[in-house]
């Protein structure tokens, strides 16, 4: 078995490289540039330089490789044209089983409670991560009913040392960012990167070959709070994030949502005083709005002020200067509400988490602590004459 991992810089690339060669596996590491293989080189793993947009250098990549492990990240286009281009090749070099490391945002930012097994039917809107992650499932179940053998695996939020997921809520609760709803009672399915590694691995040889999904979990049902809890404890921070129910977050994040254009929308902003004022300044549309002007006072205050209301809306109250801070964005994954179960993974794979979240939280920690330099010994000192919070503040800011 020879093995290329595509995507091998990144942070599910290097955990599958790195378990493979654990396991004796002859392992291809292939990587777009040698800018983020730092934790290669680390390892004393040198990785292959290759364009997934160019066919040609990709097919000589995949020269003599059996598998095919595909944790492809990118913009858009190297993630679909790059994608169509792997599973081409891939297929003509004879490759016996790609393995291509999708996501549950297929189902959407807010999926159906339905999608808690892979059978739900992936919903997403156009132009975001999870509609490229489908887009990208759809070419290689084209190409496994070509004859490429294909099995697609669906991981969460990944988590463990090195997590750009939890270094990101991180750098959000340093800054007091991060809006908890409900005491952080959602739930927040997650995967360590060990636990997403080992799927990866028994997909080499188990499992459906059609194009089949399966959700690869850390098969606990983590919450927000507990997350929260772990990261303040790494990062020793003493303030709790502010707190709100689940419906003021909802509500937060649908007003800060881009609305989509809409006729009547059009129509009042047509309508409106700004619009208006500047087509007054030609004679005859200034007498055509001065005749409407007219024809609704006729029908007194009261309904003018209805017109108007119907218009411009009511007046906008301006939020309070702290609420500008928050990451929406962010905060709104906990209105995601779904437990994505891998039960599918565990029969049909074999699969069995090997690391528990609380081990991957604690893995996490203690990088963390080393990337930062709080393990060495000089720390206490260092600590007291530059000041923890901004030096902390900073080195977190240099990860995310």
């Amino acid at each position: 078995m020879r093995v290329a991992v595509v995507g091998a810089s990144g942070l599910a690339g290097f955990a599958v490289v790195e378990y493979l060669l654990e396991k004796g596996i002859e392992t291809v590491p292939l990587v777009g540039s040698t800018g983020n293989s730092w934790r290669l080189f680390s390892q004393g793993i040198t990785p292959q330089l290759v364009n997934v947009l160019h066919p040609d250098g990709l097919s000589r990549a995949l020269g003599g490789c059996t598998h095919v492990v595909n944790c492809l990240r990118g913009d858009e286009n190297v993630m679909l044209q790059g994608t169509r281009n792997l599973v081409k090749e891939a297929l003509r070099a004879g490759a016996t089983r790609f393995v291509h490391v999708s996501s549950v945002a297929v189902y959407g930012d807010r999926p159906a409670p339905g999608a808690a097994v892979e059978s739900a039917m992936p919903s997403v809107e156009k132009g975001g991560y999870g509609w490229i992650k489908l887009r990208q499932d759809e070419i290689v179940q084209r190409t496994a009913a070509r004859g490429l053998k294909s099995i697609i695996l669906c991981p969460p939020n990944i988590v463990g040392p090195g997590s750009y997921f939890l270094l990101e809520i991180l750098g959000c609760l340093l800054r007091g960012e991060l809006l908890l709803a409900d005491g952080g009672s959602c739930v927040c399915s997650t995967v360590d990167a060990r636990n997403l590694a080992h799927a990866c691995f028994l997909a080499l040889s188990e499992g459906s070959t059609n194009g089949e999904r399966y959700f690869v979990t850390d098969d606990e049902r983590v919450t927000w709070a507990s997350i929260v809890d772990g990261l303040r404890a790494a990062g020793q921070i003493a303030a709790r994030p502010p707190e709100c129910t689940l419906e003021e977050l909802r509500r937060t994040s649908e007003e800060r949502a881009v609305p989509k254009p809409r006729l009547w929308v059009s129509v009042k902003h047509l309508v409106s005083d700004d619009v208006r004022s500047a087509l007054r300044k030609d004679p005859l549309l200034a007498k055509i709005d001065g005749a409407l002007r007219a024809f609704v006072g006729g029908f007194g205050p009261q309904m003018e002020d209805r017109f108007r209301l119907a218009i411009e809306g009511p007046i906008k109250v301006p939020r309070k200067p702290g609420d500008a801070k928050m990451n929406v964005r962010l905060s709104a994954q906990q209105l995601r509400g779904v437990w994505h179960r891998c039960d599918k993974a565990k029969v049909e794979l074999g699969y069995r988490p090997i690391c528990t979240f609380a081990r991957s939280m604690a893995a996490f920690s203690r990088w963390l602590q080393s990337t930062r330099g709080m393990l060495e010994p000089d720390w206490s000192s260092r600590k007291i004459l530059f000041g923890y919070s901004e030096a902390e503040k900073e080195s977190v800011h240099q990860h995310i």
